[in-house]
C-alpha cells in the first residue's frame, strides 16, 4: 500500500509534534495506547513507499583519435571555401561600392541594365527578360531599339518624375521603383493619365517595383499597374546569367546585381 502524499506528510507532522510535546514535558510515559499505534502505522507504511531512484550522471567519455580525426577533416573541408574567398568570388561588387537599399542608386544600375545601349553587351537581352516578368500581352514584344530615360518628367511636369520610362514602337513602361519608401499621394494614379496621355494607341503598363511586389489596395483590380517584386527580378536575372558565357563579364555583373537585390524583402 502507498500513501496518499497529502496524508503521508499529515501523519509525519502530527508524530513529530507529539514527540517534540513529549521530549518538552519529559514525560516518556505519558505516550499512550494511541500514539503508539500511530507511530507502528507511520513505520509500517513507510516500508511500504516506493524507492526514488537517483540518476547519476554517466561520465563522459571522448575518443581522442576520433576527435583529432574530425578536425583534420574539417580543415580539408573548408579548404575551398577559404579559396573561393582568396579568389574573391565571396565579394558582391554593387554591395562595395555602397549601393544598400538607396532608391537611386539602384534605380540608375536598373535603368543601365535594361539599356539596349549599355556597355555591359546584352544589348536588348536583359530587357527581354525583364519583359517575361509582365502581364502576358508583353511577354511576346522584342524591341531591338527603344528609348529609356531614367528620372524623366514625360509630358513635361516637373512634378510627375518617372523612375525609368522605355519608350519602343510596341509599348509605353513606366517604372516606379521603391525599397523603403512608399507610395507618394496619388502617385500611381497620376502616372496612369500620364500614360494613357502618351501612349496613344500603343500598349502601355505601370509597374510598381517594390520589396514584396504588392499594390495598393485601389490598384488592385486595375490593368494599368502591375506589382513586381524586387526577389522576381533577381530570379529572373540569375536564371539568364546562369545560362551564359562563365567569362562574360555583363552577365557577371548581372548575376551580381541580383545577389543584391534579392536581400530587398
Amino acid at each position: 500500500m502507498v500513501l496518499n502524499e497529502i496524508e503521508f506528510f499529515n501523519q509525519l507532522s502530527g508524530f513529530f509534534e507529539n514527540w517534540r510535546g513529549l521530549e518538552e514535558s519529559h514525560n516518556l510515559d505519558a505516550l499512550d495506547q494511541e500514539l503508539a499505534q500511530g507511530l507502528d502505522l507511520f513505520f509500517i507504511r513507510w516500508r511500504t513507499l516506493p524507492l526514488i531512484k537517483v540518476n547519476l550522471e554517466q561520465p563522459l567519455y571522448v575518443d581522442d583519435s576520433k576527435l583529432r580525426s574530425f578536425f583534420e577533416n574539417f580543415e580539408k573541408a573548408v579548404e575551398p571555401i577559404h579559396g573561393a574567398r582568396k579568389n574573391g568570388f565571396n565579394l558582391n561588387v554593387w554591395q562595395a561600392a555602397g549601393l544598400k537599399a538607396d532608391e537611386l542608386r539602384n534605380c540608375a544600375v536598373l535603368k543601365w541594365f535594361l539599356d539596349w545601349r549599355g556597355d555591359h553587351g546584352q544589348e536588348n537581352a536583359i530587357l527581354l527578360e525583364f519583359l517575361q516578368l509582365l502581364p502576358e500581352q508583353f511577354r511576346s514584344f522584342k524591341p531591338n531599339k527603344y528609348q529609356i530615360i531614367e528620372e524623366c518628367c514625360p509630358l513635361g511636369n516637373q512634378e510627375n518624375r518617372i523612375d525609368i520610362e522605355i519608350n519602343s514602337d510596341e509599348f509605353l513602361l513606366f517604372i516606379e521603383v521603391k525599397i523603403n519608401a512608399v507610395e507618394g499621394q496619388n502617385q500611381l494614379q497620376r502616372y496612369v493619365n500620364i500614360a494613357r496621355v502618351k501612349a496613344a494607341n500603343k500598349k502601355w503598363l505601370i509597374v510598381y517595383l517594390t520589396k514584396d511586389g504588392k499594390l495598393p489596395q485601389q490598384y488592385q483590380n486595375d490593368d494599368g499597374v502591375f506589382g513586381l517584386s524586387w526577389l522576381r527580378v533577381a530570379k529572373q536575372f540569375t536564371s539568364y546569367a546562369n545560362i551564359s558565357a562563365a567569362n562574360n563579364r555583363g552577365t557577371w555583373l548581372l548575376s551580381q546585381f541580383a545577389g543584391h537585390i534579392k536581400n530587398f524583402k
